[in-house]
Formats: structure tokens, sequence, C-alpha cells
């Protein structure tokens, strides 16, 4: 599985990143060379069952690839960002929850709920763009096809039509009423608003005791078909991930942290 990491600047994109693959990129910067790649193993008892059982001479556990494109602005969002997304099998949105003075917010104040919602808004523009491009070539494909061409040329047109008015209606299009068909129909695009979405909040350290209750809260409020939300701490997650596993674990015990993010997030 491929995810693909969005989310607007300072919002802990990258360090989310480095907690998810124990990894080392840059955090804050602007990564003009690409983006950050790394892979997670996917913890799971049953593997560790069978593997008890049949003592096999390898052992390969399912592995989630994390894409972390950065982007200097949240206007950037085309080229070789809009490239990478296509191709990821889900979303996960960074979403800044914590208050510090020494990273100011992009847009002046912390407020999630504002945050998903302007990046909700580029993935529609991202989506309606190619539709719009689509349009225009059906229309002249229409003129010049052949009477058997013609029915699902209008068929293709009308879905499009119909997906564009949902996004203008900020209905993303996963979360519009599709038949299987339509599903089939529309793979090939790639939308970014039809791929599955986990909004991750990046809370602050001092906001942990009340992680659980903030993940439910948001969770309640963002409960839409094929979206999930999850609380975490990124900054600390991400220093515990460069820990060995038995301190990473006693520490976490001592903050009250029952689980690492990649389970979590996983």
């Amino acid at each position: 599985m491929e995810i693909g990491i969005i989310g607007l600047p300072e919002s802990g994109k990258t360090t989310v990143f480095n907690a998810l693959t124990h990894g080392k990129a840059d955090v804050g910067t602007f990564a003009a060379s690409g983006p950050n790649v790394g892979v997670a193993k996917v913890p799971d008892p049953r593997l560790d069952a069978l593997d008890g059982i049949f003592h096999p001479r390898r052992r390969v556990p399912a592995e989630v690839k994390y894409i972390d494109v950065a982007v200097p602005t949240r206007q950037e969002l085309s080229g070789q960002f809009l490239a990478h997304l296509s191709q990821s099998d889900g979303l996960l949105h960074v979403v800044r929850a914590f208050e510090s003075e020494k990273v100011p917010h992009i847009e002046g104040s912390v407020d999630a709920e504002r945050d998903i919602g302007l990046v909700d808004m580029e993935l529609a523009f991202s989506d309606m763009s190619i539709i719009e491009r689509r349009l225009q070539k059906i229309e002249g494909q229409l003129k010049a096809a052949k009477p058997q061409e013609r029915e699902a040329f209008s068929h293709e047109q009308a879905l499009l039509a119909r997906l564009k008015a949902g996004l203008e209606a900020e209905v993303p299009i996963r979360q519009q009423e599709l038949s299987d068909d339509d599903r089939r129909a529309i793979a090939g695009y790639q939308f970014l608003s039809a791929k599955p979405l986990l909004i991750v909040l990046n809370i602050g350290e001092s906001q942990l005791p009340q992680a659980s209750d903030i993940e439910q809260e948001w969770r309640a409020r963002f409960r839409r078909p094929h979206v999930d939300v999850a609380a975490l701490c990124a900054e600390l997650e991400m220093e515990l991930a460069q820990l060995e596993d038995t301190d990473a674990v006693e520490f976490r015990q001592s903050m009250g942290i029952s689980e690492a993010a990649l389970e979590r997030i996983l």
C-alpha cells in the first residue's frame, strides 16, 4: 500500500513521516530535490503465530510506503506533487492542532477545521481541473464519433458532469453516490478527493492527556464515508522512533501512551 502525506506547511507532515518510518528527513525545510519516501513494516500478531508454527526460512511482513512531498505553499498543489499523490492508494492529511510561538501558523492562527477545509478545497480544485479538461475533449470526440461510440462518450460525459457538480457543492468524490460501474469508469483518473482519507491531528505534548477525547470528538465531527481520524503528538513520536524498542516502550508507558504512532496510524 502507498500512502501520500498531505497538509499545510508547518503542520508537521515530515515529522509524522519520520515517526512512521523511523526516518530522519529534514523537518521544516522545502526539499526541491524530490519527495521523502519511507517504508513501514506492518506488525501483525497472525504473522507471529504462523512464524512460530511453521518456522519459515523467510519472514516477509506487509509494508506501507509513505510519500511525503514538500511544497513551499499550498497554492503549489501541482506538477510533481500531484504526480506522486495520484499514484497513492490513500491520503494521510496531517492537520496542526498544537500551539507554538516558535512555529507561526501559515494562516495566523491554529484552526484545524479551517485547515481541513482548505486542503479539501485544493484537492477538489485539482479534480475539477481534470474533469473540465476531459469534458472539453469529449465534446470534440462526440462530433466525430461513430454511433456505437457515442453512447460510451455520452455516459462518461454525464458521469463527469455529475462529479463536477458534487465537487462544486463541496462534496468530495469519495462521499458521492456512485455505483460499482461508476467507480470502475473513473478509476483511471486517480481523482484525489476519491481516495480514502485519514485525518491525523498533530497535537502538542500538553494535550496528550486529552488525546483520546480529542480524537473521538473529531471523529464524530468528520464521520463521513471513507474518512477516519487519529490524534498523535508527532514531535514526541518522532523522538521515540529513534530510540531502541524497549526504551521507547518504557518511555511511552511513563507518558501514558498505549501504542506507537506506527501502530496507531496503520
